[in-house]
């Protein structure tokens, strides 16, 4: 009876296992409800795809879909990262870990960022008019199973770093691919700040962020945007 699976739901403590290790997601199909672990997320959004169905068909969307989801399983990977299905338009990029691995959170959004524009464009050149965006914060998620199959793909993550990256990611589009939040600007070290360019035949360092005004949860925060981008040479 329903009625009984929501009683014991309701009145059961709902376990975790706490953990910076993904494998441990194994562990909820069979001793826990959920995994807890902190970690920098990104939330990679399609932003027109309303506009995309019109254009290009159901067929096209989807094919697209499962690109960007290749893009970033193989991106994130390298890294120690995981890739979440968030909706039909979006993904999580997960990154485990402390604010010591930033850098490499915001090198991996570079890299995406690049993947559909230049290394990968003639494979993306199936569809044209696509936007998007990325926002990145950092917190604690939890994950918890919503199927009978327990695989990272099938757990549904919760936590306010999500929400706030998916807010910054609205305010982000062309040319500015990546948004993050100010925490994560705060505790970047300088080679993630600048980059160098010649000017006039002189080398000089450049801000690579610009600081951006908007609302989130009623309250007016700051945001910072780049359109900077790394290349992907060796996973062509």
């Amino acid at each position: 009876m329903l009625t009984e699976r929501l009683s014991a739901l309701s009145k059961t403590e709902f376990s975790y296992v706490e953990t910076d290790d993904i494998a441990k997601a194994a562990e909820v199909d069979s001793n826990y409800q959920g995994i807890y672990m902190e970690a920098s997320v990104i939330y990679f959004e399609i932003k027109n795809t309303a506009f995309l169905l019109k254009e290009h068909g159901r067929r096209k969307v989807a094919q697209i879909y499962a690109m960007f989801r290749e893009v970033l399983a193989a991106i994130a990977e390298r890294s120690g990262g995981f890739v979440s299905c968030y909706s039909p338009e979006a993904f999580l990029v997960i990154y485990p870990g402390k604010e010591d691995r930033f850098g490499e959170v915001i090198r991996s959004a570079m890299r995406i960022a690049n993947a559909p524009g230049k290394t990968f464009k003639e494979q993306f050149a199936l569809i044209e008019g696509l936007e998007f965006a990325m926002g990145i914060d950092h917190g604690h998620v939890m994950g918890t199973k919503n199927k009978s199959d327990y695989g990272i793909d099938r757990m549904t993550w919760f936590g306010s770093c999500i929400y706030k990256a998916k807010s910054i990611s609205k305010e982000c589009s062309r040319p500015y691919h990546i948004g993050i939040s100010s925490m994560i600007f705060h505790n970047l070290d300088e080679d993630m700040l600048v980059k160098q360019k010649r000017i006039l035949g002189i080398p000089k360092k450049v801000e690579i962020w610009n600081k951006v005004s908007y609302q989130y949860e009623n309250t007016k925060k700051h945001l910072y945007q780049t359109n900077n981008k790394l290349e992907l040479d060796d996973m062509q």
